[in-house]
Protein backbone atom coordinates (compact mmCIF):
# COMPACT_ATOMS: atom_id res chain seq x y z
CA UNK A 1 0.00 0.00 0.00
CA UNK A 2 1.42 3.32 -0.63
CA UNK A 3 0.38 7.19 -0.43
CA UNK A 4 1.10 9.08 -3.67
CA UNK A 5 0.46 12.88 -3.58
CA UNK A 6 -1.08 14.60 -6.81
CA UNK A 7 2.47 16.52 -8.02
CA UNK A 8 0.81 17.88 -11.01
CA UNK A 9 -2.67 18.98 -11.84
CA UNK A 10 -2.27 17.39 -15.11
CA UNK A 11 -3.78 14.32 -13.97
CA UNK A 12 -7.22 13.68 -14.68
CA UNK A 13 -8.68 10.58 -14.27
CA UNK A 14 -11.66 8.81 -12.67
CA UNK A 15 -13.99 10.90 -11.06
CA UNK A 16 -14.02 9.57 -7.68
CA UNK A 17 -10.31 10.40 -7.07
CA UNK A 18 -10.32 14.02 -7.81
CA UNK A 19 -12.82 16.54 -7.17
CA UNK A 20 -11.50 19.12 -9.10
CA UNK A 21 -9.23 19.62 -12.88
CA UNK A 22 -7.80 22.22 -14.11
CA UNK A 23 -9.29 23.52 -17.54
CA UNK A 24 -5.30 24.29 -19.05
CA UNK A 25 -3.06 21.45 -19.06
CA UNK A 26 0.49 21.61 -19.29
CA UNK A 27 2.75 18.83 -19.72
CA UNK A 28 5.82 18.77 -17.56
CA UNK A 29 7.48 15.81 -18.57
CA UNK A 30 8.05 12.84 -21.17
CA UNK A 31 4.88 10.72 -21.07
CA UNK A 32 4.86 7.72 -18.64
CA UNK A 33 2.06 5.37 -19.27
CA UNK A 34 -0.16 5.10 -15.95
CA UNK A 35 -3.47 4.02 -15.44
CA UNK A 36 -6.25 4.86 -13.26
CA UNK A 37 -8.29 1.72 -11.79
CA UNK A 38 -11.51 1.42 -9.18
CA UNK A 39 -11.90 -2.09 -8.10
CA UNK A 40 -13.90 -3.22 -5.17
CA UNK A 41 -14.32 -6.78 -4.49
CA UNK A 42 -17.28 -7.62 -2.69
CA UNK A 43 -17.37 -11.79 -2.22
CA UNK A 44 -21.54 -11.40 -2.13
CA UNK A 45 -22.08 -10.52 -5.76
CA UNK A 46 -22.54 -12.56 -8.34
CA UNK A 47 -20.35 -10.42 -10.69
CA UNK A 48 -17.77 -8.17 -9.82
CA UNK A 49 -16.00 -5.33 -11.74
CA UNK A 50 -12.65 -3.69 -12.30
CA UNK A 51 -13.27 -0.46 -13.82
CA UNK A 52 -9.39 0.76 -15.21
CA UNK A 53 -9.41 4.22 -17.61
CA UNK A 54 -6.52 5.76 -18.94
CA UNK A 55 -4.58 9.04 -17.66
CA UNK A 56 -4.63 11.14 -20.27
CA UNK A 57 -1.85 14.48 -20.97
CA UNK A 58 -2.45 16.85 -23.61
CA UNK A 59 -2.50 20.44 -24.21
CA UNK A 60 -5.67 22.16 -24.58
CA UNK A 61 -9.07 21.87 -22.69
CA UNK A 62 -9.16 19.15 -20.35
CA UNK A 63 -13.13 18.49 -20.16
CA UNK A 64 -13.32 18.39 -23.82
CA UNK A 65 -9.94 16.00 -24.10
CA UNK A 66 -12.38 13.68 -21.41
CA UNK A 67 -15.27 13.60 -23.95
CA UNK A 68 -13.22 11.41 -25.92
CA UNK A 69 -13.90 8.08 -25.84
CA UNK A 70 -9.82 6.96 -26.58
CA UNK A 71 -9.10 9.93 -24.21
CA UNK A 72 -10.34 7.44 -21.21
CA UNK A 73 -10.68 3.92 -22.35
CA UNK A 74 -8.58 1.35 -23.48
CA UNK A 75 -9.12 -0.58 -26.83
CA UNK A 76 -11.14 -4.16 -26.66
CA UNK A 77 -8.15 -6.49 -26.40
CA UNK A 78 -5.77 -3.94 -25.00
CA UNK A 79 -5.71 -4.99 -21.45
CA UNK A 80 -5.45 -8.08 -19.97
CA UNK A 81 -7.09 -8.08 -15.86
CA UNK A 82 -6.48 -11.25 -13.91
CA UNK A 83 -7.10 -12.16 -10.24
CA UNK A 84 -4.70 -14.32 -8.44
CA UNK A 85 -5.52 -15.74 -4.55
CA UNK A 86 -2.83 -16.31 -1.87
CA UNK A 87 -3.75 -17.96 1.47
CA UNK A 88 -1.30 -17.25 4.19
CA UNK A 89 1.33 -16.00 1.38
CA UNK A 90 0.51 -19.51 -0.59
CA UNK A 91 -0.45 -19.31 -4.15
CA UNK A 92 -4.63 -20.78 -3.71
CA UNK A 93 -7.55 -21.38 -5.18
CA UNK A 94 -9.54 -18.76 -6.52
CA UNK A 95 -13.19 -19.63 -7.29
CA UNK A 96 -15.27 -21.47 -4.67
CA UNK A 97 -16.55 -24.63 -6.36
CA UNK A 98 -13.79 -25.06 -8.75
CA UNK A 99 -10.99 -27.31 -7.36
CA UNK A 100 -8.62 -26.62 -9.74
CA UNK A 101 -8.96 -22.83 -10.75
CA UNK A 102 -6.12 -20.65 -9.37
CA UNK A 103 -6.46 -17.87 -12.02
CA UNK A 104 -9.08 -15.93 -13.22
CA UNK A 105 -9.09 -14.06 -16.61
CA UNK A 106 -12.14 -10.97 -15.93
CA UNK A 107 -13.75 -10.21 -19.37
CA UNK A 108 -15.06 -7.18 -21.07
CA UNK A 109 -17.87 -5.01 -21.75
CA UNK A 110 -18.88 -1.31 -22.55
CA UNK A 111 -21.91 0.00 -20.22
CA UNK A 112 -23.66 3.56 -20.83
CA UNK A 113 -22.60 6.00 -17.82
CA UNK A 114 -25.24 9.23 -16.74
CA UNK A 115 -23.36 12.13 -18.82
CA UNK A 116 -21.27 13.91 -17.09
CA UNK A 117 -17.46 15.59 -17.26
CA UNK A 118 -16.08 12.11 -18.27
CA UNK A 119 -17.03 10.26 -21.63
CA UNK A 120 -20.52 8.10 -20.70
CA UNK A 121 -19.02 4.81 -22.48
CA UNK A 122 -16.69 2.93 -19.96
CA UNK A 123 -15.12 -0.13 -20.78
CA UNK A 124 -15.48 -2.68 -17.62
CA UNK A 125 -13.76 -5.57 -16.33
CA UNK A 126 -15.87 -8.39 -14.96
CA UNK A 127 -15.83 -11.61 -13.21
CA UNK A 128 -18.84 -13.98 -12.47
CA UNK A 129 -16.94 -16.45 -10.60
CA UNK A 130 -17.37 -16.95 -6.73
CA UNK A 131 -15.04 -15.30 -4.55
CA UNK A 132 -13.49 -16.76 -1.41
CA UNK A 133 -14.26 -15.00 1.78
CA UNK A 134 -10.87 -14.97 3.18
CA UNK A 135 -7.26 -14.71 2.14
CA UNK A 136 -5.63 -11.77 -0.26
CA UNK A 137 -6.72 -11.36 -3.95
CA UNK A 138 -3.85 -9.85 -6.04
CA UNK A 139 -4.63 -8.08 -9.26
CA UNK A 140 -2.95 -7.65 -12.36
CA UNK A 141 -3.45 -5.38 -15.29
CA UNK A 142 -1.31 -5.94 -17.86
CA UNK A 143 -1.08 -3.62 -21.26
CA UNK A 144 -0.82 -6.23 -24.20
CA UNK A 145 1.10 -3.60 -26.79
CA UNK A 146 3.31 -1.79 -24.21
CA UNK A 147 3.98 -4.16 -21.78
CA UNK A 148 3.22 -2.81 -18.96
CA UNK A 149 2.16 -4.17 -15.83
CA UNK A 150 0.19 -2.85 -12.82
CA UNK A 151 -0.45 -4.79 -9.26
CA UNK A 152 -2.06 -4.85 -6.61
CA UNK A 153 -3.08 -6.88 -3.49
CA UNK A 154 -5.71 -6.64 -0.81
CA UNK A 155 -7.53 -8.63 1.75
CA UNK A 156 -10.84 -10.10 0.89
CA UNK A 157 -13.05 -9.62 3.85
CA UNK A 158 -15.96 -11.82 4.79
CA UNK A 159 -19.90 -10.58 5.59
CA UNK A 160 -21.42 -9.80 9.08
CA UNK A 161 -23.02 -12.95 10.69
CA UNK A 162 -26.41 -11.92 12.06
CA UNK A 163 -26.78 -14.77 15.16
CA UNK A 164 -27.96 -14.14 17.97
CA UNK A 165 -28.94 -10.47 17.94
CA UNK A 166 -32.60 -9.51 16.76
CA UNK A 167 -34.14 -8.03 14.95
CA UNK A 168 -31.14 -9.55 12.24
CA UNK A 169 -31.18 -12.66 13.73
CA UNK A 170 -33.06 -16.31 12.26
CA UNK A 171 -35.72 -17.41 11.26
CA UNK A 172 -35.81 -15.09 7.61
CA UNK A 173 -38.71 -14.45 5.54
CA UNK A 174 -41.16 -15.94 5.02
CA UNK A 175 -42.64 -16.53 8.38
CA UNK A 176 -46.41 -17.67 8.46
CA UNK A 177 -48.12 -16.10 11.44
CA UNK A 178 -48.57 -18.76 14.50
CA UNK A 179 -49.38 -16.93 17.47
CA UNK A 180 -47.40 -19.58 19.73
CA UNK A 181 -44.47 -18.27 17.42
CA UNK A 182 -41.81 -16.02 19.95
CA UNK A 183 -42.02 -12.13 19.16
CA UNK A 184 -38.30 -12.41 17.73
CA UNK A 185 -39.52 -14.36 14.84
CA UNK A 186 -41.14 -10.87 13.24
CA UNK A 187 -40.61 -7.14 12.85
CA UNK A 188 -42.71 -4.64 14.93
CA UNK A 189 -41.76 -1.20 15.17
CA UNK A 190 -45.28 0.44 16.10
CA UNK A 191 -44.30 2.69 19.33
CA UNK A 192 -43.04 5.53 17.49
CA UNK A 193 -41.32 7.06 20.79
CA UNK A 194 -39.15 3.98 21.65
CA UNK A 195 -35.58 3.30 21.04
CA UNK A 196 -34.54 0.13 18.78
CA UNK A 197 -31.26 -0.82 18.78
CA UNK A 198 -29.83 -3.25 15.77
CA UNK A 199 -26.53 -5.04 16.87
CA UNK A 200 -23.74 -6.90 14.97
CA UNK A 201 -21.09 -8.09 15.40
CA UNK A 202 -17.69 -6.38 13.57
CA UNK A 203 -15.72 -8.76 11.05
CA UNK A 204 -12.23 -8.95 10.49
CA UNK A 205 -10.22 -6.59 8.60
CA UNK A 206 -13.47 -4.37 8.19
CA UNK A 207 -13.29 -0.87 9.70
CA UNK A 208 -16.66 0.95 8.52
CA UNK A 209 -19.70 -0.47 8.09
CA UNK A 210 -23.24 0.70 6.87
CA UNK A 211 -26.27 0.14 7.49
CA UNK A 212 -29.76 -0.07 5.23
CA UNK A 213 -33.22 -0.75 6.60
CA UNK A 214 -35.25 -1.56 3.68
CA UNK A 215 -39.22 -1.62 3.57
CA UNK A 216 -40.79 -3.89 0.97
CA UNK A 217 -44.26 -2.65 -0.68
CA UNK A 218 -46.31 -3.39 -3.54
CA UNK A 219 -48.38 -0.47 -5.37
CA UNK A 220 -51.96 -1.78 -6.46
CA UNK A 221 -53.13 0.66 -9.13
CA UNK A 222 -56.47 0.58 -10.89
CA UNK A 223 -55.43 -0.97 -13.45
CA UNK A 224 -55.09 -4.00 -11.75
CA UNK A 225 -51.01 -4.08 -11.30
CA UNK A 226 -49.21 -4.40 -8.16
CA UNK A 227 -45.87 -2.52 -8.65
CA UNK A 228 -43.28 -3.59 -6.10
CA UNK A 229 -41.66 -0.93 -4.24
CA UNK A 230 -38.99 -0.08 -1.21
CA UNK A 231 -38.01 2.79 0.63
CA UNK A 232 -34.54 2.68 2.40
CA UNK A 233 -33.98 3.71 5.79
CA UNK A 234 -30.30 4.52 5.86
CA UNK A 235 -28.20 4.63 9.21
CA UNK A 236 -24.88 7.19 9.69
CA UNK A 237 -21.56 5.58 9.52
CA UNK A 238 -20.45 3.25 12.31
CA UNK A 239 -16.48 2.69 12.75
CA UNK A 240 -14.33 -0.63 14.69
CA UNK A 241 -12.34 0.40 17.28
CA UNK A 242 -9.94 -2.24 15.60
CA UNK A 243 -9.59 -4.51 12.78
CA UNK A 244 -9.47 -7.97 14.51
CA UNK A 245 -13.33 -8.18 14.33
CA UNK A 246 -16.03 -9.77 16.68
CA UNK A 247 -16.71 -5.79 18.35
CA UNK A 248 -20.17 -5.32 18.84
CA UNK A 249 -21.79 -2.71 17.02
CA UNK A 250 -24.89 -0.64 17.53
CA UNK A 251 -27.36 1.38 15.93
CA UNK A 252 -30.22 3.15 17.31
CA UNK A 253 -33.52 4.33 16.20
CA UNK A 254 -37.19 5.55 17.02
CA UNK A 255 -40.16 3.87 14.88
CA UNK A 256 -41.05 7.68 15.01
CA UNK A 257 -37.95 8.37 12.75
CA UNK A 258 -38.50 5.66 10.06
CA UNK A 259 -42.12 6.93 10.08
CA UNK A 260 -41.00 10.24 8.95
CA UNK A 261 -39.27 9.27 6.02
CA UNK A 262 -41.58 6.65 4.88
CA UNK A 263 -44.66 9.01 4.76
CA UNK A 264 -42.42 12.21 3.11
CA UNK A 265 -40.91 9.24 0.30
CA UNK A 266 -44.69 7.88 -0.40
CA UNK A 267 -46.09 10.51 -0.46
CA UNK A 268 -43.72 12.22 -3.03
CA UNK A 269 -44.25 8.67 -4.78
CA UNK A 270 -47.77 7.99 -4.87
CA UNK A 271 -49.56 7.43 -8.65
CA UNK A 272 -52.39 9.13 -9.56
CA UNK A 273 -54.18 5.53 -9.92
CA UNK A 274 -53.26 4.41 -7.00
CA UNK A 275 -55.74 2.20 -4.94
CA UNK A 276 -54.09 0.79 -2.09
CA UNK A 277 -50.47 -0.25 -0.91
CA UNK A 278 -49.54 -3.95 0.68
CA UNK A 279 -47.01 -4.30 2.82
CA UNK A 280 -44.33 -6.91 1.95
CA UNK A 281 -41.07 -7.31 4.65
CA UNK A 282 -38.20 -5.44 5.75
CA UNK A 283 -34.80 -6.15 4.21
CA UNK A 284 -31.46 -5.45 6.95
CA UNK A 285 -28.38 -4.88 4.90
CA UNK A 286 -24.75 -4.45 6.65
CA UNK A 287 -22.03 -3.08 4.17
CA UNK A 288 -18.48 -3.67 5.60
CA UNK A 289 -15.80 -1.94 4.43
CA UNK A 290 -11.87 -2.42 4.44
CA UNK A 291 -9.46 -0.39 6.09
CA UNK A 292 -7.77 0.82 2.30
CA UNK A 293 -11.33 1.37 0.63
CA UNK A 294 -11.99 3.40 3.89
CA UNK A 295 -8.94 5.19 3.34
CA UNK A 296 -9.56 6.25 0.05
CA UNK A 297 -13.23 7.32 0.72
CA UNK A 298 -11.94 9.96 3.20
CA UNK A 299 -9.06 10.53 1.27
CA UNK A 300 -10.58 11.39 -1.68
CA UNK A 301 -13.33 13.27 -0.54
CA UNK A 302 -14.46 16.64 -1.59
CA UNK A 303 -12.41 19.36 0.12
CA UNK A 304 -14.04 21.85 1.52
CA UNK A 305 -11.16 24.24 2.21
CA UNK A 306 -10.00 26.84 0.33
CA UNK A 307 -6.84 24.90 -1.36
CA UNK A 308 -8.00 22.48 -3.49
CA UNK A 309 -4.45 20.70 -4.13
CA UNK A 310 -4.59 17.55 -1.57
CA UNK A 311 -3.24 13.59 -1.01
CA UNK A 312 -4.91 11.08 -3.39
CA UNK A 313 -4.68 7.95 -2.23
CA UNK A 314 -3.57 5.06 -4.43
CA UNK A 315 -2.90 1.25 -3.48
CA UNK A 316 -2.05 0.67 -7.62
CA UNK A 317 1.86 -0.38 -8.00
CA UNK A 318 2.41 1.85 -11.07
CA UNK A 319 -1.04 3.67 -11.55
CA UNK A 320 -3.54 5.31 -9.43
CA UNK A 321 -6.41 4.36 -7.42
CA UNK A 322 -8.05 1.61 -5.23
CA UNK A 323 -8.19 -2.45 -5.26
CA UNK A 324 -9.95 -3.26 -2.18
CA UNK A 325 -12.99 -5.09 -1.03
CA UNK A 326 -16.30 -4.55 0.58
CA UNK A 327 -19.04 -7.49 2.07
CA UNK A 328 -22.72 -7.48 2.49
CA UNK A 329 -25.05 -9.31 4.78
CA UNK A 330 -28.87 -9.10 3.46
CA UNK A 331 -31.36 -10.85 5.46
CA UNK A 332 -35.15 -10.00 5.09
CA UNK A 333 -37.93 -10.42 8.34
CA UNK A 334 -41.60 -11.15 8.14
CA UNK A 335 -43.51 -7.94 9.29
CA UNK A 336 -45.48 -9.05 12.33
CA UNK A 337 -49.64 -8.77 11.88
CA UNK A 338 -49.76 -5.94 14.69
CA UNK A 339 -47.43 -3.82 12.65
CA UNK A 340 -49.27 -4.05 9.33
CA UNK A 341 -52.25 -3.06 11.59
CA UNK A 342 -50.84 0.29 13.32
CA UNK A 343 -49.74 1.24 9.90
CA UNK A 344 -52.91 0.89 8.28
CA UNK A 345 -55.18 2.11 11.19
CA UNK A 346 -53.10 4.65 13.03
CA UNK A 347 -51.54 8.03 12.21
CA UNK A 348 -49.22 9.21 10.02
CA UNK A 349 -48.87 5.88 8.10
CA UNK A 350 -52.53 4.87 8.09
CA UNK A 351 -53.16 8.30 5.49
CA UNK A 352 -50.51 5.77 2.95
CA UNK A 353 -53.62 3.74 2.19
CA UNK A 354 -51.96 0.29 3.52
CA UNK A 355 -54.16 -2.76 3.83
CA UNK A 356 -54.34 -4.38 7.07
CA UNK A 357 -52.99 -8.05 7.38
CA UNK A 358 -56.80 -9.43 6.68
CA UNK A 359 -56.21 -7.69 3.04
CA UNK A 360 -58.73 -4.87 3.84
CA UNK A 361 -59.02 -1.40 3.86
CA UNK A 362 -59.06 0.35 7.18
CA UNK A 363 -62.28 2.21 7.67
CA UNK A 364 -59.96 4.03 10.89
CA UNK A 365 -56.79 6.33 10.57
CA UNK A 366 -56.63 8.09 14.01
Amino acid sequence: MSLKFKIVSAFCFVAVIFNSCKNELNILAPYKESISVYAVLNPQETRNYVRVNRIFLGEGNAFQMAQVNDSINYKKGELTVTLERYDNGVLALTTVGNPTKKLITLNDTVIQTQSGVFNSNQRLFYTDDKLYTWGDYKLTITNNKTGNVFTSKGAIIDSVKPFPFPPIAPPYYPVAYNPSNPSSYYIDFSLPTVNRVIRFNSVPGARDYDLVMRFHYADSLNTGALVPKFVDFNFPTVSTADLSGGEQLALTFTSGEFYSVLVSKLNADEPSNLLFRKILKVDFIVYAGAQDFVDFLKISAPSTSVAQDKPVYSNIEGGFGIFSSRSRLHVSKQISVSWIDYMATTKPTCNLRFLKSDGNVSAICN
